[in-house]
């Protein structure tokens, strides 16, 4: 049998002095022994590229367990390796190499310490004595010493050698540099970047003449030409193109009048150096008026699905009245069983794109799958969460195509669905991430997140920042929704930059309480105190009426009412803890069309049961099956089906299905 580091094994990959750490690359050795001892790192250093390893993955096959070696290999030295040995192993050759994630070592691992590597890079670029003299003539410098898994944090909001591009970058300057080095360049180039801003503005105003221009010939064809059967439609979306482009153009053109104010403000500044500050803050205020404009004058119109209305083309399944509660009742069984998660699937989500439906789900032996409803077989897997996996959602602003997922392992993580790829990760929060939630507007443009760091996040999931922190809570965030609809008790009046007032977002967490947001200025409006013990899923009515769900270890099931502030009812039937709540989509026979008092939940013992609101009682339970071990995730599944279709319309007929993911991981459908 050969051993590691004999003839037989990969070659080793010569790397050169590389300290940055790169999200999949493992870590430069000499880099990590600046602050570490070599006996601290002899036993984490990976066996294909001899680097210290980064997601360390522990090769366990039955052909070698006699070495004593230490088997490491990083994540990405693995993947390289099985990518060019298909089904074979870095140690020796053989097929059907075995491994598995070493989260004990990954741990040792962020405990190293290291020093900056920008400022090491610093080092590297300029001779001893250049360095001496540069620290003499106070060059900036940075002295951070920390661990590594400290050093994400420093690098994105404290280093000083960060590299920031210009304010004015989207209207043409490239200028890039350290941050420190930022509000010297936009003191010196005002006039540099007025002159920009001004072209920009020149250019808008002719687009603005020529646009009006063609508006004013369509209508006047309209008025003299009548159109067929066969081009009307075409017609019609011409003029609503051309309607939207000129409002794009006259929202640029606002931001003159905001330019021309920053001109006189940057004036002052040029005079008064010492005013600066105070200049920096206000013209801050001014680029975010600007952006707004901007990214309301650029918000597409989607003209491939008009009525002959011109409103959009919209179906909400969620929000239909035609499913009977009495017919599900009696008739649903189960209908789909998802296998693969050996665990528990600690969230679900669905979604429908290219005329397919798929299910993604997330679970404590830290994967998310992704599956093809109608044939239930699993198409995508992801296994770069390094611990349990709590919530998995479809990103609405990524048109379905990218999975968001939250983990013990403190990060946010977006996949891309189509090339199996991990795109971004968002590790600002000190404690584990458990409930996430898309907005409802602006195209699902701002993600929610709710942490054990006691506080809930909210993103701007296009450029993946930080908007607002919410802090009150005692102990850990443990979910999280927003309101699909503006409250009616908020003044409606002034449009901000996160979708206006009167949205909210509610948390639940394991300080027994759920609290109420003001979603745009992160203050918090209402308190709802009742459970006895962690508040394990909170939803809001997505059909306006002003209550919120709530479900609880305490095994109970509440109704909150938002306009008094107050408990409203209680459901007491479950017999271990609530994980999962929600509105139905159901009607009863016989009941008006707008009815939405059926309520449903899921719990650990096992059961999903359905409740009247208005009378307090259990209309309906389904028991899972035994290997279930307990309802944890639910969700409404609305699947086509293609047998039945509408005779009006000729379209496919949905019918309601509930989807639950299990605590010993099958994820199955009922309906």
């Amino acid at each position: 049998m050969s051993k590691v580091g004999d003839n037989k094994t990969p070659k080793e990959v010569k790397t050169e002095m590389m300290p940055v750490p790169i999200e999949q690359s493992c870590f430069d050795k000499n880099w990590i022994l600046q602050l570490n001892q070599s006996e601290q790192i002899k036993n984490i250093i990976c066996i294909i590229c001899k680097q210290v390893a980064n997601n360390p993955i522990e090769i366990d096959c039955p052909q070698h367990r006699g070495l004593y070696e230490s088997l490491l290999v990083g994540e990405n030295c693995l993947k390289q390796f099985l990518n060019a040995n298909p089904n074979s192993c870095p140690v020796q050759p053989h097929d059907g190499c075995v491994y598995s994630r070493n989260s004990g070592t990954q741990r040792l691992i962020d405990t190293l310490k290291v020093m900056c590597p920008l400022r090491l890079q610093q080092y590297a670029q300029t001779p001893i004595q250049g360095q001496q003299e540069g620290e003499n003539n106070n060059q900036v410098m940075c002295n951070f010493k920390g661990t590594i898994d400290e050093l994400n944090n420093h690098l994105n909001n404290v280093c000083p050698l960060k590299m920031s591009d210009c304010w004015y970058k989207p209207f043409g300057c490239e200028h890039t540099c350290p941050k420190y080095k930022l509000q010297e360049h936009l003191v010196l180039d005002v006039k540099f970047h007025f002159d920009l801003v001004v072209k920009f503005v020149t250019v808008l105003q002719e687009e603005i003449k020529q646009l009006k221009l063609q508006l004013n010939k369509k209508k006047k064809n309209e008025d003299n030409t009548m159109p067929t059967n066969d081009n009307i439609l075409l017609h019609k979306k011409e003029i609503v193109q051309l309607q939207h482009n000129v409002s794009r153009a006259n929202s640029q053109r606002e931001i003159l009048e905001k330019e021309n104010e920053m001109k006189k403000l940057q004036r002052e500044s040029h005079k008064n150096y010492s005013n600066f500050k105070d200049f920096i803050e206000r013209e801050k205020h001014y680029n975010e008026s600007i952006k707004v404009l901007q990214e309301k004058s650029e918000k597409p119109i989607n003209t491939e699905e008009m009525k002959d209305n011109d409103s959009p083309l919209s179906f909400d399944p969620k929000c239909s009245s035609s499913f009977s509660f009495d017919l599900f009742c009696s008739s649903s069984k189960l209908l789909k069983t998802f296998s693969g998660h050996t665990n528990t699937v600690w969230g679900i989500d669905c979604s429908t794109f290219d005329d397919c439906q798929f299910l993604c789900s997330g679970s404590h032996n830290n994967t998310i799958r992704v599956w093809n409803v109608e044939t239930t077989k699993q198409i995508q897997f992801f296994s770069g969460h390094s611990r349990h996996v709590y919530s998995v959602k479809f990103s609405p602003f990524h048109d379905h195509s990218i999975i968001c997922s939250s983990s013990f392992d403190k990060t946010i993580r977006f996949w891309n669905f189509e090339t199996a790829k991990e795109l971004q990760v968002l590790n600002e929060h000190t404690g584990w991430v458990s409930g996430i939630a898309f907005s409802p507007f602006n195209k699902g443009r701002y993600l929610c997140s709710g942490s054990a760091d006691k506080t809930i996040r909210l993103w701007d999931v296009e450029t993946f920042q930080t908007l607002h922190i919410f802090n009150g809570h005692e102990h850990g965030v443990w979910c999280v929704d927003i309101l699909p609809l503006q409250s009616n008790h908020h003044d409606d009046k002034h449009i901000g930059v996160i979708g206006g007032n009167g949205y909210t977002l509610c948390s639940g967490a394991c300080d027994k309480t759920i609290r109420i947001w003001d979603i745009e200025t992160a203050k918090e409006l209402i308190i709802f105190k009742g459970h006895g013990d962690t508040v394990r899923s909170v939803k809001y009515s997505p059909c306006g009426t002003n209550t919120i769900l709530s479900g609880s270890d305490d095994s109970s099931v509440r109704m909150w009412d938002i306009r008094s502030k107050k408990e409203i009812h209680v459901f007491k039937g479950h017999t271990d803890t609530t994980w999962s709540v929600g509105y139905s989509p159901f009607v009863r026979s016989g009941k008006n069309s707008d009815d939405t008092n059926i309520i449903y939940s899921g719990s650990s013992d096992n059961t999903i049961r359905f409740w009247d609101t208005r009378t307090n009682k259990k209309l309906h339970m389904i028991k899972g099956n035994d290997e279930d071990g307990g309802i944890i995730s639910l969700q409404f599944l609305f699947l086509k089906n293609k047998e039945k279709r509408n005779k009006n319309t000729d379209n496919c007929v949905y019918s309601a299905n509930l989807c639950y993911g299990s605590s010993k991981g099958p994820v199955r459908v009922w309906g």
